[in-house]
């Protein structure tokens, strides 16, 4: 899991689509018998994160689409959004707040789709010991990597808790130090620590703070404004969004599928672990299918979302409005007024 999802801050060929290095990406719309390439950028490595998009591409779903799709895996090191706004990537994936930032530099890039409804981003503590709300903090010690410090003070402040009443202890992602006793609760990931923990025979509880207003999409799908301009590149936009969402439901009806095509095919090089990839992919499912989705559409954005996404983003000084960022037409187009495609 990304460490990118808090706050932003985070190889062979396949049937219908292929995991490569990037390249120039200038997709063409034709008839129905013409085959458009399209290269896919996802925000993360090639693990079950993505379990929606390989299901899309081993399933055929793109291919049916008229798409030639090339997965091209995501890392520390890669920043989606310049991929996106140059043309090298058609569609990538990134969290909503990094995607703000980079059109406050200039990158004319939008958001059209949010896999993640409610954000992974969580804090754990020990099943012996549990904390499960901010108000439960006060006064105990919260391990939280550098990079969230400013978004648990936002966090706090937005529950009525003064941050200065909690105690910070800087760690990494590394959890050792709540299992050890250094802290009470630590900064984590639903769908990465608590797993590992798990796996290691230590009992845990979780709170999302997602539950308690923290309301910013992760893995949106971003494109460039020159797309959405371009008909034809339209077309293509709803085709990939379409051919998506068609993966993603069968990922959340079988997350099974989706952990077995990333252990065994498309995260293959990682040498990833079954049953942790197992754990991991069902611990997405409710992120994605959500109350909400499940009756607008898995992927969508709805009015209130996007609301709650701006208010998250201005509590830590990250201005925008929803008809600058936002673009809600293609999922319009994809779905045609019902819930599923």
């Amino acid at each position: 899991m990304t460490a990118r999802i808090l706050g932003g801050g985070a190889l062979a060929a396949v049937s219908g689509g292929a995991l490569a290095a990037c390249s120039s990406d200038e997709p063409s719309a034709g008839g129905s018998t013409e085959i458009s390439p399209v290269t896919f950028q996802l925000g993360w490595l090639a693990n079950v994160e993505n379990m929606g998009i390989y299901i899309a591409d081993d399933g055929g779903y793109f291919t049916k689409a008229g798409l030639k799709t090339t997965i091209v895996p995501g890392g520390p090191s890669v920043s989606v959004g310049p991929l996106v706004a140059s043309g090298k990537a058609f569609v990538g994936l990134d969290s909503v707040d990094t995607i703000a930032r980079a059109r406050k530099e200039g990158a004319p890039l939008k958001v059209v789709g949010a896999t993640l409804q409610k954000n992974p981003s969580a804090v754990m503590s020990l099943a012996k010991n549990p904390i499960r709300t901010p108000q439960d903090l006060v006064g105990k010690r919260l391990g939280v990597q550098q990079s969230g410090t400013e978004i648990y003070n936002a966090f706090f402040k937005a529950n009525g808790v003064d941050p200065k009443s909690v105690t910070y202890v800087p760690v990494q992602f590394d959890p050792a130090p709540l299992v050890n006793g250094d802290v009470d609760a630590f900064a984590s990931f639903l769908t990465s620590q608590p797993i590992q923990l798990k796996r290691q025979g230590v009992e845990t509880e979780a709170f999302l703070l997602a539950d308690f207003g923290y309301g910013l999409w992760a893995d949106a799908f971003v494109v460039s404004e020159e797309t959405l301009a371009d008909k034809k590149k339209r077309a293509l936009l709803v085709n990939v969004l379409r051919a998506s969402v068609q993966g993603w439901q069968d990922a959340v009806a079988d997350p099974a599928r989706g952990a077995k095509l990333a252990v065994e095919k498309y995260g293959k090089s990682l040498q990833l672990n079954a049953d942790e990839q197992l754990l991991t992919a069902q611990s997405f499912v409710p992120l994605i299918a959500t109350p909400e989705t499940k009756t607008n559409g898995l992927l969508t954005m709805s009015k209130e979302g996007i609301e709650s996404n701006i208010k998250t983003m201005g509590s830590v000084g990250i201005t925008t409005s929803a008809d600058e960022l936002f673009d809600t037409t293609i999922l319009a187009d994809v779905f045609q007024g019902k819930a599923t495609v």
